[in-house]
């Protein structure tokens, strides 16, 4: 069975986590939006007051941004298996 990207992202402690949204080409945005959901483990409400956007606006910029770091973590696995 395989992990979805968000499972994924849980098991990673803080510090992966940061240098792997680093390492995505990511906006500000979704950056601080990864950064509060996984990193600070915020609730949706305090991350959308954090960061002044809608619940609407929230969904479309975590899901924008796991496709990011999908490809990311996918382009990391092909390098290491090369």
């Amino acid at each position: 069975m395989t992990l979805t990207t968000r499972q994924y992202l849980r098991q990673l402690d803080k510090n992966t986590l940061k240098k792997l949204f680093k390492l995505a080409d990511l906006e500000e945005d979704e950056y601080w939006l990864l950064y509060y959901a996984y990193v600070e483990k915020r609730m949706r409400e305090n991350t959308c007051m954090k960061l002044n956007i809608r619940a609407t606006k929230y969904a479309t910029l975590l899901n924008e941004a796991l496709i990011k770091v999908d490809y990311t973590i996918n382009s990391l696995d092909k390098i290491r298996t090369l």
